[in-house]
């Protein structure tokens, strides 16, 4: 039995069981604090994995394992059902971790591709936080991406395949011209995004990249994207300043490089402590001012309020300098 004062599970026409709101929630509210019911660490021979989970699974509590066993099974039929419930529900304990674990109730929390929370490990508490990424209004359902952006067809293929359903959250059930139109900006967000991350063109036009840092940006805008995709964007806008000395703006795009994140894991994150201390100096970022194109100093971040917005953005974006 799920007690919540944010939220209920109930069935979900066409998904099973989900989590919905009981209240308006605001951006950044921990909405989940979870320590796994068990992680992979230990099945590292893969012929034997089902019967090391069924022992893993023999050694817990009876709520647990009955938590465990109502576990969605995305492959049923199929033989291995342990090893298929951890297939369908398991989460890595980090972005670049082989160890995953078992999290019952951020398990029940379904997919969408335009999510309104965030899922991430907190190695410090040892659990799987969720944060609400936007305004979630009472009687919505909590959702959470279980992929990486991309056009419909491509994400209903990897959720078909890996996954076994077919997806019918709100972004792929608008209509064919809205669709269709959704489906231009996220390809060209992908092609943006490898051109950001293409280090001899930050080096050599840095003017291009922070453009496209910026158009990244409209079109995340445009495609209501506030996870962790935001963040990460203010954080490449952050290495292109910073790998050419402009100290100002570097520390605007660090600042919102942990505000934004915060709000996806919460103050106790570890990026958020690393991102504010390269916003109190730049410099520390080891491919600092590894060209002086754009020197500055902290000194030179002008100021941005009264009405003072627009002229701040352009200045940030380098739009003032243009000709």
């Amino acid at each position: 039995m799920v007690q919540n004062p944010l939220f209920v599970l109930q069935d979900i026409p066409g998904k099973g069981k989900g989590l919905v709101a009981s209240c308006d929630i605001n951006p950044g509210i921990l909405l989940i604090s979870e320590t796994p019911l068990f992680t992979t660490e230990s099945l590292q021979d893969v012929s034997t994995i089902e019967q090391d989970l069924a022992q893993i699974v023999k050694g817990l509590s009876k709520d647990d394992q009955r938590a465990f066993l109502l576990l969605h099974n995305n492959f049923k039929g199929e033989p291995h059902p342990f090893s298929n419930i951890v297939r369908s529900n398991g989460y890595p304990l980090g972005p670049s971790s082989d160890i995953g674990g078992i999290f019952p109730l951020v398990s029940r929390i379904n997919h969408s591709c335009r999510p309104n929370a965030q899922h991430a490990w907190n190695e410090e508490l040892k659990s799987m936080l969720v944060h609400a990424v936007r305004e979630i209004s009472a009687g919505e359902e909590l959702t959470l991406s279980y992929l990486n952006g991309g056009p419909s067809a491509q994400r209903k293929q990897i959720l078909k395949d890996n996954f076994r359903f077919d997806c019918a959250c709100e972004l792929c059930c608008l209509s064919t011209s809205d669709l269709a139109r959704s489906d231009d900006r996220l390809c060209r967000a992908q092609a943006l995004d490898e051109k950001i991350g293409d280090p001899k063109r930050v080096r050599n036009n840095p003017e291009r990249a922070l453009d496209d840092c910026r158009a990244l940006r409209t079109i995340y805008q445009a495609e209501k994207i506030s996870d962790l995709r935001l963040p990460r964007l203010y954080y490449d806008a952050f290495q292109i300043c910073a790998m050419h000395a402009d100290r100002a703006r570097a520390s605007v795009f660090a600042r919102r490089a942990w505000q934004t994140r915060m709000i996806c894991e919460g103050e106790r994150s570890a990026e958020v402590a690393n991102l504010r201390k390269l916003e109190a100096d730049p410099g520390r970022f080891e491919n600092f001012g590894v060209t002086t194109k754009w020197r500055s100093k902290m000194q030179d971040v002008p100021y941005q309020g009264d009405g003072k917005e627009e002229a701040f953005e352009q200045w940030l974006w380098r739009e003032s300098t243009k000709a």
